[in-house]
């Protein structure tokens, strides 16, 4: 499953820790991470806990993990054209993963000259963040920082560095879409017209598919090798019962219905904007029509073999 931004970025850079940790929430890219994040905190709330700090570094550093586990997958890093190997076991570094949260499989040159994101400043400010919380993970005698302003600030740095890192995961994926996101939307709409949709062909003896809504296109990830598109609304159809004489007979029965809808390209990092190379799949929830339609538990009997015949 690709990760769902679970907020939205803040516009403006907050002046207070407490504001900093609400605006990285809102940035996280799931529920989890939401949840961590929460969890930060709450580690922060307790001015007079001389752990604090190490609590909420523990928070920090799952989160970090949390991110490069969902965008970064050691596998899919070592698959990367740009990947060179810097470790005796072949593993990437932790920089590597940074590097391929952000941009996958695509170039340095194209990433700064093609979509002009420079993410290097904020790779250096991440890591360097990260890395001083990790010092306060396993606390020492001599290694604790009881002092609450001194905490606030190594706080506010991996809370800064964080942000800024989640919002150019995103700056880097607007980028690659804005020169296709028009195209996107126009191949989501030729992709449900030109096929049957199995979802709703099950629904009833025939149906037509009347119109089609794009609300949002977006990249949902960028691979080693291939980056994939989604886009997302809903269709309106019209289920029909019966041939075309039995609804004129009024033997059939036709009706107007609306159902959301998701359609996902996937193209190679070579060719990302070339939509003649793309085999659109599309998945259509109906379950909010079997839902409503599926018989009451007291109505409902199962027949067994042997009533069946």
């Amino acid at each position: 499953m690709y990760p769902v931004w679970y907020g939205r970025p803040m516009t403006s850079a907050p002046s207070t820790l407490e504001g900093a940790v609400r605006a990285l929430k809102a940035k996280a890219i799931d529920r989890y991470a939401a949840a961590v994040v929460d969890g930060a905190e709450r580690a922060l709330a307790d001015p007079h806990n001389p752990l604090r700090l190490n609590f909420f570094s523990t928070a920090m550093r799952m989160l970090f993990e949390h991110v490069m586990d969902r965008l970064a997958p050691a596998d899919q890093v070592k698959a990367a054209p740009w990947f060179k190997s810097e470790r005796d076991n072949g593993e990437p570094t932790r920089w590597q993963r940074a590097v391929f949260a952000i941009q996958g499989g695509l170039s340095e040159t194209f990433v700064r000259h093609t979509l002009h994101v420079d993410p290097m400043p904020l790779r250096r400010q991440l890591l360097g963040a990260i890395g001083q919380a990790s010092k306060h993970i396993h606390g020492r005698a001599d290694t604790i920082i009881r002092d609450p302003s001194e905490q606030d600030a190594v706080a506010m740095a991996t809370v800064t560095a964080m942000a800024a890192f989640l919002d150019t995961l995103r700056g880097c994926r607007d980028a690659v879409l804005e020169p296709i996101a028009e195209a996107l939307d126009a191949a989501a709409v030729d992709a449900l017209l030109s096929e049957t949709i199995m979802e709703v062909d099950e629904l009833a003896t025939h149906h037509s598919l009347d119109e089609v809504y794009v609300d949002e296109v977006r990249v949902a990830a960028i691979g080693a090798a291939t980056i994939t598109y989604l886009a997302s609304g809903s269709i309106d159809v019209t289920l029909q019962w019966g041939s075309n004489s039995d609804v004129r007979r009024g033997d059939g029965a036709e009706l107007d219905q609306n159902f959301p809808f998701e359609c996902e390209f996937e193209l190679p990092l070579d060719d990302l904007w070339d939509l003649h190379l793309a085999e659109p799949v599309y998945r259509v929830d109906t379950s909010e029509w079997t839902d409503a339609t599926q018989p009451d538990d007291d109505d409902w009997m199962p027949i067994s073999k042997e009533q069946n015949g």
